[in-house]
């Protein structure tokens, strides 16, 4: 659940990266949105519906707050992370998607303001400060509190923009791996996960050693690419997977599954990700790049038309 904190450090520093000081009025504001809207909403509401088609298959419909059909409204407008409700609601990871769409409106307002960097910083300190104080999750907030995981993790990753760059090499990038390992790995002073991930995000920035070349490959590139369909059907074949555990002879306790036979097990965990990753390549070409493709166009629309003939 801590990389949710990576992906919002990675994200303020790639939006960072693209668009601080170019959004200085008001059409370029409107181009910027546009184009995040379209990177995120399609897919969410392709799930979305998925999600609410079994649940009308499965008569569920509006039985409780996490089906209701004011969470769809709210899924829709992609408000439903932002303190909306008491529970999750449908596609449950998609509550860091709705904090990311808000994340994007404020990083525009505030690039109005010379000053906008203080501000980062302030956030960064208040997300920490009711993380700590208010949350009963901690940093393993989501519905409730997960806002304030996305001001502390986002504005990390824009100001690491206006670090100075270093020369790193191989030692730098096993450094940060161990390093972030370790704290996943022990679940301890979750709070330090703006800190440890915005390390992490620092030094492959501007690294130039083995892991970096590593990861140029063609399978981590393509992986990369269908990450965001990772993140938002996992959910989906976990939950199909439930439904066929007793069929399987699987049992669950604790919120687990259990198998009496360790092969099978294995086998329905590499069954999982082989789906998850063979969905995430087909809903990529299908839905991700069509729906980015035509917000883009959208972006740009008034731009053609008042270009010159």
């Amino acid at each position: 659940y801590l990389f949710v904190d990576f992906f919002f450090v990675l994200s303020g520093f790639v939006i960072a990266t693209a668009w601080e000081g170019r959004l200085t009025h008001a059409e370029q504001t409107r181009r910027f949105l546009v184009r995040r809207f379209g990177r995120l909403w399609p897919l969410h509401v392709s799930i979305l519906a998925a999600f609410v088609g079994v649940s009308l298959i499965e008569g569920d419909l509006n039985h409780d707050e996490r089906h209701s059909v004011a969470a769809i409204v709210t899924n829709l407008l992609l408000v439903h992370g932002l303190g909306m409700h008491g529970d999750l609601t449908w596609n449950g990871p998609s509550w860091s998607i709705s904090v990311e769409a808000m994340l994007y409106v404020l990083f525009a307002l505030l690039a109005l303001f010379r000053w906008r960097v203080w501000v980062y910083a302030g956030l960064i300190v208040v997300g920490l400060g009711v993380l700590t104080a208010f949350a009963p999750n901690g940093m393993a907030s989501t519905f409730d509190y997960g806002v304030f995981r996305g001001f502390a993790g986002f504005f990390t990753g824009a100001l690491l923009t206006r670090a100075p760059a270093a020369r790193l090499g191989s030692g730098a990038e096993l450094l940060v791996i161990l390093m972030a390992g370790t704290f996943v790995w022990f679940n301890q002073v979750t709070i330090l996960a703006p800190a440890i991930f915005g390390s992490v995000v620092y030094v492959f920035a501007h690294a130039n050693g083995f892991m970096s070349k590593v990861l140029e490959n063609v399978v981590f590139r393509k992986l990369g690419e269908w990450s965001y369909s990772t993140y938002m059907i996992h959910a989906a074949v976990v939950a199909v997977i439930w439904k066929l555990a007793p069929s399987l002879g699987i049992t669950e306790g604790g919120g687990m599954l259990h198998s009496p036979s360790g092969q099978l097990a294995g086998l329905v965990a590499i069954a999982y990700v082989l789906t998850v990753v063979g969905l995430s390549s087909v809903s990529y070409a299908l839905i991700e790049q069509p729906g980015r493709n035509l917000f883009n166009s959208w972006a740009t629309a008034r731009d053609l038309k008042s270009a010159p003939q």
